[in-house]
C-alpha cells in the first residue's frame, strides 16, 4: 500500500468579518457626543473634508441657549423632559472663576496678560494661538506669556488652555487620579498623543501592530477614553451657565401628511453636512470616512423606522401600549445581524412627539408594555390568580410569554405567589 501527500484546492463557503465590517460595527456603536468628536477629529486630520452650513431640525437656530441639539456639550443621564438643570442660572461665568483664580497665582505685572488670555479662549475653552503669537500682539516676552499660560491650565478645568483636542485629552489624563501600574491608563495616553484619529475610525489593528499590543487592549482604551475622559474641558466661556440636556439622536414628529403616521428624522446628518473637497489630497480616507457615515445613518435609520411603526400605539398612548419586539425580530425583518440592530440601539436617543427624549431601546424588549399590563391585571383581580392564568391573559392581549417568565415579571414587580395572595 502507497500513501502520497497532495494539496488541492475546493471551494468553501463560509462568513468572514472584513475590516470594513469591524471597524463599521464600532462606528455604529459610538453614542452621539463621540461621533460627534470623531467627525471633528477627521475635519481636522484630513484636508479633504470640509463642513457646510447645517440647520439643527429641533429648533432651525432660533432657540439655540435651550435646544437639546444645539446647546449641550454633552449627554446627560436619563430619559424624561429635555430640560435637566445641570447648574444654577445665578452662578458667573466660567471665564470668572478663571481669571479669579489665575490673579492669586500670578504676579501683578501679570494681570493684564492673564486677562488677555482668558479672554482669548474659544467657546470650548482653548487657546488658538501660541504663546509667540500673543507676546507679539501685547508686546512682552514669550517667557511671561508661557508662564502666564500654564497658570491657566493648572487651575483651570482640566483640559483649558489647549490647543486641540489630544493636548486637551492628554491634560485630562495628567488630572485623572488613575493607578501607576494600570496598563490601560498607561496605553491610554500613548493611543491619544500618536493615533486619536485612528482610534476615532476603530483602526484597532493598526494601533495595535504600531504599539504592539492587542486589540483588545485597544478596545479598553477605547471604553476608557469614552467613560473617563471628554474632547472638550468642562469650560463655557464667557456665556451663563447652560442647562444641560440629553442630547436625541432621532426625532419622531407625527407625520405632516399622513394622519396617523409618524415621520423619523436623523440628528447626525442634519449637524453634520459634509463634502469632498476635489482639489485636495486624501482623497481615498475621504471617501472611506463619508461612506462609513453614510452606512451608520442609514443602518440607524431603518432600524428607527421599524421601531416606530411597530410602535405606533406607544407613541399615541404612553407606555401601556408598548407592544413586544425584540432586536432578534428586527434584525430577520431588515436582513441584517442582530448584532447590528443592537449595535444601532446602545445609547442612542429619541425625542418624542410629546418632547420627551427616551432611550431608544425603550422601543424594544419585552418588558415595558408586559410589565404594564400584567401590573393591571394584578390589581384588577378579585382573587388569587395563577402565573398560568396570567401567561394566558398576556397572550391575549398580545404578549405571548411562558409562565415561568411571568414568575419572574411577576416577583419583579413586588406582586407574591399564588399561594401568599
Amino acid at each position: 500500500m502507497v500513501f502520497s501527500l497532495e494539496l488541492g484546492m475546493e471551494p468553501r463557503l463560509g462568513l468572514e468579518v472584513s475590516p470594513a465590517l469591524v471597524v463599521f460595527g464600532e462606528m455604529l456603536m459610538l453614542p452621539y457626543d463621540a461621533m460627534r468628536a470623531a467627525i471633528e477629529d477627521e475635519l481636522v486630520g484630513n484636508t479633504a473634508l470640509e463642513r457646510l452650513e447645517s440647520e439643527c431640525p429641533v429648533c432651525a437656530g432660533r432657540w439655540r441657549t435651550r435646544c437639546p441639539v444645539c446647546a449641550p456639550p454633552a449627554r446627560a443621564s436619563g430619559p424624561g423632559p429635555f430640560a435637566a438643570p445641570l447648574e444654577t442660572p445665578d452662578a458667573e461665568p466660567d471665564t470668572h472663576a478663571l481669571l479669579r483664580a489665575v490673579r492669586a497665582e500670578v504676579g501683578t505685572a501679570e494681570v493684564a496678560v492673564a486677562e488677555y488670555l482668558v479672554g482669548s479662549l474659544d467657546e470650548h475653552g482653548f487657546l488658538d494661538r501660541s504663546c509667540a503669537q500673543v507676546a507679539a500682539e501685547l508686546g512682552v516676552p514669550e517667557a511671561v506669556v508661557a508662564r502666564v499660560a500654564e497658570v491657566i491650565r493648572r487651575v483651570g478645568p482640566p483640559g483649558v488652555g489647549a490647543g486641540g483636542v489630544t493636548e486637551c485629552l492628554l491634560r485630562q489624563l495628567d488630572a485623572l487620579d488613575c493607578d501607576p501600574d494600570d496598563p490601560t491608563a498607561r496605553l491610554a495616553r500613548a493611543v491619544v498623543a500618536g493615533h486619536l484619529p485612528a482610534l476615532a475610525k476603530g483602526h484597532f489593528a493598526a494601533i495595535a501592530t504600531a504599539l504592539s499590543v492587542s486589540r483588545d487592549e485597544v478596545r479598553r482604551v477605547l471604553e476608557f477614553v469614552k467613560v473617563r475622559l471628554r474632547p472638550y474641558p468642562a469650560f463655557d466661556g464667557n456665556a451663563a451657565p447652560r442647562t444641560g440636556y440629553v442630547v436625541p439622536d432621532v426625532l419622531v414628529r407625527p407625520h405632516e401628511e399622513i394622519s396617523g403616521e409618524f415621520a423619523v428624522t436623523l440628528v447626525e446628518p442634519a449637524m453634520n453636512r459634509l463634502r469632498i473637497r476635489r482639489d485636495s489630497g486624501q482623497l481615498p480616507q475621504a471617501r472611506s470616512f463619508l461612506a462609513l457615515l453614510r452606512d451608520r445613518w442609514e443602518t440607524l435609520r431603518r432600524v428607527v423606522e421599524l421601531a416606530v411603526e411597530r410602535q405606533k400605539d406607544f407613541l399615541r398612548d404612553g407606555p401601556a401600549a408598548l407592544r413586544p419586539l425584540t432586536r432578534a425580530e428586527a434584525a430577520a425583518e431588515l436582513g441584517l445581524h442582530e448584532s447590528t440592530v443592537s449595535r444601532a440601539v446602545a445609547d442612542k436617543f429619541v425625542l418624542l412627539p410629546d418632547r420627551t427624549i427616551v432611550p431608544l431601546a425603550k422601543f424594544f424588549g419585552v418588558s415595558g408594555g408586559i410589565d404594564e399590563e400584567l401590573r393591571r391585571l394584578l390589581a384588577a383581580a378579585d382573587g388569587p390568580v395563577s402565573d398560568q392564568r396570567l401567561a394566558d391573559l398576556l397572550c391575549a392581549a398580545g404578549y405571548p410569554i411562558a409562565r415561568r417568565t411571568v414568575a419572574k415579571h411577576r416577583a419583579r414587580l413586588g406582586f407574591a405567589s399564588t399561594a401568599l395572595r
